[in-house]
């Protein structure tokens, strides 16, 4: 096992949020926890630029939000819960049996639209969602945050062609660029490079952004509110951020913290 070596950096941004994503996966003993803490902030930005009450109340005319990279959807849960959207006895429930929660993304959870972990998945439903919303004339927009590696499944490509062929401009996909997916570097297994380039040529408006800025990102989504043509952000992250051992180590795909492992992540989030 490599030695863990304690961060000296900065404070980490959301520390709460990820202190409670990496309490939750170690009390179940679950995984793919360096794939959650790659998209806290993109998940934040996104619910704190949705009307939460309409979400609460199921309106017809509510935001919607889709985790397509549903194995890290102890990130999804956990802003949730940060947002009121679960108690703590859910959220500490994580995984567990008997449980709601599992290790993938369930619309059986309330608040959750759409089931997802099998990878490829989310953003079509994403655009059929937004098409029936464009279609009934409803003012809202569909979120669906997709991992860099799930771009190597087909089904995305065929949406991005549609959605840019259609103009579907509710629909905001926001990618979390953390180069790694399960068995190792997204460039190496498959390049998805020049990836700005490529979206645009399927009638993006493309935005990129520092994933970990959170106010950037809100910015972006912000200011693509108006666009005429489907968005994409492209947002750069690290896999397991905020956790100096976890950073950047495809170990963590699939692993979760114990012992001295457990607490010095909890201390690099306390400090």
């Amino acid at each position: 096992m490599n030695q863990i070596q304690t961060s000296s950096k900065q404070k980490v941004p959301n520390a709460d949020i990820r202190r409670t994503i990496v309490e939750i996966v170690h009390n179940s003993g679950a995984a793919h926890i360096g794939s959650a803490l790659s998209c806290i902030e993109i998940l934040n930005a996104v619910f704190k630029n949705v009307d939460l009450q309409k979400i609460k109340s199921q309106t017809a005319d509510r935001d919607r939000v889709i985790l397509s990279k549903g194995h890290a959807t102890a990130a999804l849960y956990t802003v949730m819960y940060h947002h009121g959207l679960l108690n703590r006895d859910e959220i500490y429930s994580y995984s567990k049996n008997d449980s709601l929660l599992a290790g993938h993304s369930s619309h059986h959870v309330p608040f959750v639209e759409h089931s997802t972990g099998a990878l490829g998945h989310g953003l079509p439903v994403s655009l059929g969602i937004a098409i029936g919303l464009k279609a009934k004339e409803l003012p809202a927009r569909v979120f669906v945050i997709v991992g860099d590696g799930e771009l190597h499944e087909g089904s995305n490509w065929e949406t991005f062609m549609l959605a840019g062929h259609l103009k579907i401009a509710n629909l905001c996909v926001l990618i979390d660029r953390n180069n790694l997916q399960q068995v190792g570097k997204v460039e190496v297994t498959c390049s998805i490079e020049p990836l700005k380039t490529k979206l645009e040529s399927f009638n993006f408006n493309v935005f990129e952004s520092d994933g970990h800025n959170e106010k950037e990102i809100a910015e972006k989504i912000t200011n693509s509110k108006n666009s005429s043509q489907p968005v994409a952000i492209i947002c750069q992250t690290t896999k397991g951020k905020g956790i100096s051992f976890m950073e950047n180590n495809n170990l963590w795909h699939y692993r979760a913290p114990q012992g001295e492992e457990y607490k010095k992540a909890l201390k690099e989030l306390t400090s």
